[in-house]
């Protein structure tokens, strides 16, 4: 059944009832506009000395990457990496000292830090490599569980070709939702979101969120390399990370 209500002219307003619009002649029953409720956030950071970085780790990284298994439950067949499970990576890529290990988690510590204003700590629990050559590509997972619980996760773009290789790409956790049918959002809607990447950035997102790398063309000289790490932040005690 349609119903309708009939409004008197203003006089028949109460003024204490909210009008945020202040449309004179009949009340609003509207008291706010588009309202987006719990959006997720990422940030978007920069190693500023990511050539240092590139130059040291590249070559090595790249050695290291030959005849890599696929990790045991991975989809993707092509895809070189480091991870294997282990909190660390591979101990021929950090070296015995940990000496590279030292000098990721340095860098990775002053970015993270300069989002947050109250003090704390973070753990690196994993830290991992990927190498790009030949149209590789990594099917959709998030970085949930595990022995150690991440807060959040981070890929850095240590060698990146902006015109030549593809981005990350992130996928709306609401989009099951969406998908019923019900869409509220009067803008176009996409399920899937790539942020614009350049060599050197960091992004930082929920361990929740969905991830993937769809294919990209085939950069043999120019290999697509990450480091990618999951954190949890812990209880500041003192000057730490």
């Amino acid at each position: 059944m349609a119903f309708e209500e009939k409004m008197e002219p203003s006089k028949s307003i109460d003024t204490n009832v909210r009008n945020p619009l202040n449309v004179k002649g009949k009340i609003n029953y509207r008291s706010e506009l588009d309202v987006k409720i719990f959006p997720v956030t990422y940030f978007h950071l920069n190693i500023p000395d990511n050539k240092m970085l590139k130059d040291k780790l590249s070559d090595k990284i790249v050695k290291d990457s030959e005849n890599l298994p696929i990790p045991e439950g991975w989809t993707t067949t092509c895809l070189r990496t480091s991870f294997d499970g282990e909190p660390r990576g591979k101990e021929i890529f950090f070296g015995e000292d940990n000496t590279y290990q030292k000098l990721l988690e340095e860098r990775y510590g002053r970015a993270i830090r300069s989002v947050f204003d109250a003090p704390f700590q973070i753990a690196i629990d994993e830290l991992w490599y990927n190498v790009y050559t030949d149209g590789e590509w990594q099917e959709e997972h998030d970085h949930i569980g595990g022995p150690w619980g991440a807060h959040f996760s981070c890929i850095h773009f240590l060698s990146y070709d902006r015109k030549r290789h593809v981005p990350v790409r992130f996928k709306d956790p609401m989009a099951q939702i969406r998908n019923l049918g019900i869409e509220l959002d009067r803008n176009d809607y996409d399920e899937v979101w790539e942020p614009n990447i350049y060599e050197g950035d960091l992004l930082m997102f929920p361990s929740w969120l969905v991830h993937s790398v769809r294919p990209g063309p085939p950069t043999p000289d120019y290999p697509r390399i990450t480091i990618a790490f999951n954190f949890r932040v812990l209880e500041y005690e003192g000057d730490k990370i």
